[in-house]
């Protein structure tokens, strides 16, 4: 049976005149990413910018100028809305998606969407059109859908000059026999080796794209997981064989 929904607004009452009426929102640290599940490395470090990214656009828009509306639960017994749990059987507001959020409860963006638009759907649910509560919920609402393919978006792939700093960082720390086989790589690129006091200097900024590619998959088999034994500075130092 369908049920009329109640001219009176879950909005709470006005601020006194002189105090503002938005709610003091500290904008989160963004959510660590999720605990990495073993041989999940790639999709977990993509999974946390996610969850990085939801946490940006909660933050705006608990900022937003009615942001305060949703933050907290709806007090129902303070603002006399004695049929609220009549109608909204699944209470939510954007502070515990905030608090759900801190404390890695989500196990998807897509779970934390749709507690999002939960919050909005109750408030468009209890309230009419040209309600307050109602029209806030439809602004924000269309705030959170705008910007919602932005969170789920891969981000872009690093450049060559980015893959250059991480592997600079990254090979050093490969097995010896690991850094050994760099070497090899790296003499099929003229330039891109030369010797110097018996060792074997490998210059990073000389490395074309598929170098790169190669490089990348060296440590993605071997794993960035020892200390080279070598000293590797801006132009990475290798043992030579």
């Amino acid at each position: 049976m369908s049920c009329s929904k109640r001219s009176e607004s879950s909005l709470a009452p006005p601020a006194p005149p002189g105090l503002s009426k938005k709610c003091k929102h500290h904008p989160s640290s963004s959510p660590p990413p999720p605990a990495a599940a073993p041989g999940s490395a790639g999709g977990t470090a993509d999974l946390g910018g996610a969850f990085v990214r939801c946490g940006k656009l909660l933050d705006k828009l608990l900022e937003h100028e009615d942001g305060w509306v949703f933050a907290e639960p709806v007090d129902a017994r303070a603002l006399r809305l004695v049929d609220y749990y009549t109608y909204i059987t699944d209470p939510m507001d954007l502070g515990t998606v905030h608090r759900r959020l801190e404390r890695r409860r989500y196990a998807d963006p897509q779970a934390f969407a749709a507690d999002v638009r939960l919050t909005f759907r109750n408030a468009m649910s209890y309230n009419s059109p040209g309600d307050p509560v109602y029209e806030s919920a439809v602004e924000l609402s269309g705030i959170f859908e705008s910007e919602w393919a932005s969170v789920l978006a891969s981000p872009p792939p690093p450049t060559d000059a980015e893959r250059r700093g991480r592997l600079a960082g990254e090979l050093p720390r490969l097995p010896l026999g690991a850094q050994l086989m760099v070497v090899e790589i790296m003499k099929r690129q003229d330039g891109c080796l030369t010797g110097e006091n018996g060792m074997a200097q490998v210059d990073l900024d000389k490395a074309d794209t598929a170098t790169l590619d190669e490089l990348d998959q060296l440590v993605a088999e071997h794993g960035a997981s020892l200390a080279g034994v070598v000293n590797w500075k801006q132009e990475t130092r290798v043992l030579d064989n």
